[in-house]
């Protein structure tokens, strides 16, 4: 009797498995809903003229950013139903933080440009993050922005409008 009573709470933990929905498949599934939502916006976006469309259209990059969303979505719900959920731990404050300078990124975008801004971000998010190697902070947060910069103005032909405050 003490195997059928085993067996049976070891088929009871594989059903109470199966029939649950891990909190990553959810999360996923919210993530897909965004996708379609915003994909939907997009249908709405107006062609640009040949002449002003940089050889990209309105629409196009952010469908290309939407479809690496869904595809990265897609594996963490296909990969949530092969690992059990494990208890999770609160947020530490630190992403708190860290999700708050996104909105100052965001205006500093908006009033300096997006270079200034991307040079503010990169230097001050390690510092906030803790590191304090100066040598490493300093490089990296000239060279990756103006990379990026470069990256979209000679090589995706994207023009960035200058800021209000911009002087250059």
């Amino acid at each position: 009797m003490p195997d059928n009573a085993e067996s049976g709470a070891r088929v009871a933990n594989r059903e109470g498995f199966a029939a649950r929905i891990p909190r990553d498949a959810i999360a996923g599934a919210g993530v897909l809903v965004f996708c379609v939502a915003v994909y939907l916006v997009t249908l709405t976006f107006k062609e640009a003229p040949a002449v002003i469309a940089q050889n990209v259209q309105p629409a196009t990059f952010p469908r290309m950013v939407l479809v690496v969303m869904a595809v990265l979505a897609g594996i963490i719900i296909f990969q949530s139903f092969r690992t059990r959920d494990k208890p999770k731990k609160p947020l530490k404050p630190m992403v708190w933080l860290s999700a708050m300078v996104m909105p100052g990124f965001v205006i500093a975008f908006y009033l300096l440009g997006i270079l200034p801004a991307m040079i503010l971000l990169c230097f001050f998010l390690p510092l906030l993050w803790g590191e304090r190697r100066f040598r490493i902070i300093v490089p990296y947060s000239i060279v990756f922005p103006a990379a990026i910069y470069l990256l979209f103005v000679t090589v995706l032909k994207v023009h960035f409008e200058p800021s209000p405050l911009a002087f250059w």
